[in-house]
């Protein structure tokens, strides 16, 4: 046995092995006595001692009982001799039966849906109309059918169905109703095999369980025609890549992908919704491991170090009831608990959200995480950090989200809330809102709790939204030095005392500024605390919450310039449409610095810990200064090759290479226009 003297004294730190030769009852001590799950290595291990794991798929959900100690973790590592998987899903023996249609059929144990097929290390699609892959979920009008007039709730209409002749009996509907922000799904309930309309469930929809999209004064204001939607059915089952699970009679039937033969190809279907789980755990390492169909899920967890991990379809729900239940079916990856670190991973083809990290002093840096929330719902982020300090009051650390990249998103990027301090800096956040409306690259929904906290030096371009944003009561929460362009929307501040300071918006509508909105139940005292400065933007907007609490005779618009105050609002620039060279370097190059000597090269005023004074003289106004480097933001590695860019132009053309050319972003439509 390999041994280590501890430096407490207390256990001599030994190392077990782990392959897939191995057998658990042996002692694990030596790659000739290895166990054969990690499990059982990690019911043995104790303060200090590593499990060296060689290179094969693992089939378990590891459960993590003991913790290290400070100083002498529990180590679970990849040997280094090949990929080490450990996947959620289980191989369908056979045998297949091939019927005359193409279709081939085996028994599969279980009498619930199946949430996810395989077919090797490639997700199918399951059975649905219109006939799509996964390689095209970015381009909207593969993506989706649209609904036709005299389409009405529970009722649609869309005559291309008919042209399919297909039968949607015992199918499910997934929607994006009225507004548009969220998928849902209902049973459908009435079709006539080869119609054009059907009848799906509705009880439940309309309120605030399917939130804005279902309130009827929504659905009245944005109509049923022109819905997107697709359904999934057993009739379905047409094209090639397809699989469908009859339950009833416990049977998996797939069709192969095109070219691809039955024969030699594992199947496989989601068994495991975690690979590896732990609760109340501390002082853990989880070092280069690939996880396959699965997520890892820790609660009440500190001092973890997740790092190298590769995450692929770590959450795949097959159905979104509504708002509350939904949350019972939410899998994402998820680390609760106080000072845990998750670095260099990288998260991808998630369903629903990717990472939600919750607690105290925890950090995400230097991760990558890229096509997620397929369908795009708005409660499912690419990033969620939740600040609960009031969990964890002994921890004063902040929670940071840091130099992470974010790209080919269906909803929002980076999500703070929750109770505590925040830092979202250096982040690079783009193709973000691609099948949502009226989101944001950083959203934060709700900043009563959240004082003290700051997002700066962030870059967010290429997005169906808005670039930053808190939505609702906002405390004492900073946004500067954030550069944005290529949205629809540029910030969003509102609240009773915010800083936006030094930001860059250049968004693709001027008629989109930033906003501010102060709520009308704040003070004098609150409003004093603003300070809007030293930004640059089409246009400023002071808007009236739609929260209500105005008198009675508030006559005031809906909309006004937002007036300056000296020394609250002041030493903002406004950006003249068709004028950006006035103002930038090279904006035809997406180079927003100011041009040297310009109308914002040391136009600004100083803000101690923001904004100092440089090469003895004022700040500029916006988030960068003339002829200096642009700050570095998103992780310093990129998967599959990409470039890791380091200027803006190198951003956008990176943000097109990677979605289709068919999809727009940093528009939306007429009938989705933001407030």
């Amino acid at each position: 046995m390999m041994l280590a003297i501890s430096v407490s004294g207390l256990h001599a730190a030994s190392v077990f092995y782990v392959s897939t030769d191995g057998n658990d009852n042996h002692c694990g001590s030596s790659p000739d006595k290895s166990f054969r799950t990690i499990g059982r290595a990690a019911s043995v291990m104790e303060a200090g001692d590593e499990c060296r794991i060689s290179a094969g798929v693992y089939r378990e959900t590891v459960v993590i009982r003991r913790s290290g100690v400070e100083g002498q973790p529990l180590s679970f590592r990849a040997k280094g001799d090949g990929a080490v998987v450990v996947d959620g899903s289980d191989l369908v023996p056979g045998p297949w039966i091939e019927d005359a249609d193409g279709v081939w059929r085996a028994q599969v144990e279980g009498d619930l849906p199946i949430e996810a097929v395989f077919w090797g290390d490639a997700m199918m699609v399951e059975a649905r109309w219109p006939n799509f892959q996964w390689k095209d979920n970015w381009n909207p009008e593969l993506k989706w059918a649209l609904t036709d007039e005299g389409t009405s709730l529970g009722h649609i209409k869309a005559e291309a169905l008919a042209e399919a002749g297909i039968d949607l009996s015992g199918g499910l509907l997934y929607i994006k109703l009225s507004k548009g922000n969220s998928c849902f799904t209902r049973p459908i309930i009435q079709h006539d095999p080869g119609s054009g309309e059907f009848f799906y469930e509705t009880e439940g929809i309309e309120g605030r369980a399917w939130r804005e999209d279902a309130m009827p004064q929504r659905i009245e204001r944005h109509g049923l025609a022109g819905n997107r939607f697709f359904v999934v059915a057993r009739g379905a089952l047409t094209a090639p890549g397809e699989w469908w699970h009859d339950v009833e009679r416990g049977e998996l039937l797939v069709i192969p992908p095109k070219g691809a033969r039955m024969e030699g190809t594992p199947v496989s279907v989601k068994r495991r919704t975690s690979g590896m789980t732990g609760i109340g755990i501390s002082d853990v390492v989880i070092d280069g491991l690939n996880f396959f169909a699965c997520n890892v899920e820790f609660e009440n967890a500190s001092r973890l170090r997740l790092r190298n991990l590769d995450f692929l379809y770590p959450s795949t729900p097959r159905i979104f009831p509504d708002r509350d239940s939904f949350q019972a079916l939410h899998t994402p990856i998820r680390i609760h608990g106080s000072m845990n670190l998750i670095e260099y991973c990288r998260i991808r083809w998630a369903i629903d959200g990717g990472l939600h990290v919750e607690g105290a002093g925890n950090r995400v840096e230097n991760c990558v995480v890229h096509d997620v929330n397929l369908h795009g719902r708005h409660p499912g982020p690419a990033i969620t950090m939740n600040a609960r300090h009031d969990l964890f009051p002994e921890v004063v650390a902040p929670n940071i989200v840091r130099n992470n990249t974010v790209y080919n998103i269906g909803s929002v990027g980076i999500y703070p809330l929750g109770r505590g301090i925040i830092e979202v800096s250096h982040n690079h956040v783009f193709n973000a809102g691609l099948h949502s409306v009226d989101i944001s690259a950083l959203y934060i929904p709700t900043g009563r709790n959240l004082a003290g906290s700051r997002l700066h030096h962030n870059w967010l371009h290429d997005v169906n939204g808005i670039g930053f944003r808190v939505d609702i009561q906002g405390r004492d929460i900073t946004f500067d030095h954030n550069l944005v362009w290529n949205t629809a929307a540029g910030g969003k501040l509102q609240g009773v005392q915010l800083r936006g300071l030094n930001n860059t918006v250049v968004v693709n509508n001027p008629a989109h500024p930033i906003i501010v909105v102060m709520e009308p139940d704040a003070t004098d005292q609150n409003l004093e605390a603003w300070r809007v400065q030293n930004n640059v933007a089409y246009s400023f907007v002071d808007r009236r919450s739609l929260r209500g609490g105005y008198d009675d005779d508030d006559d005031r618009p809906f909309r006004r310039p937002l007036e300056p105050i000296a020394g609250i609002i002041d030493h903002n620039a406004t950006i003249i449409a068709g004028r950006e060279s006035d103002l930038f370097a090279d904006p035809e190059r997406f180079d927003f610095r100011p041009r040297s000597g310009g109308p914002l090269d040391g136009k600004g005023i100083v803000v101690a810990g923001i904004a100092e004074r440089r090469d003895g003289k004022p700040p500029s106004i916006g988030a960068l200064e003339p002829d200096m480097p642009f700050w570095t933001v998103g992780a310093d590695w990129l998967p599959d090759g990409l470039p890791v860019p380091t200027t803006p132009e190198e951003a956008s053309l990176l943000a097109r290479e990677i979605r289709p050319a068919s999809h727009p972003v940093g528009a939306i439509d007429l009938q989705y226009r933001l407030q």
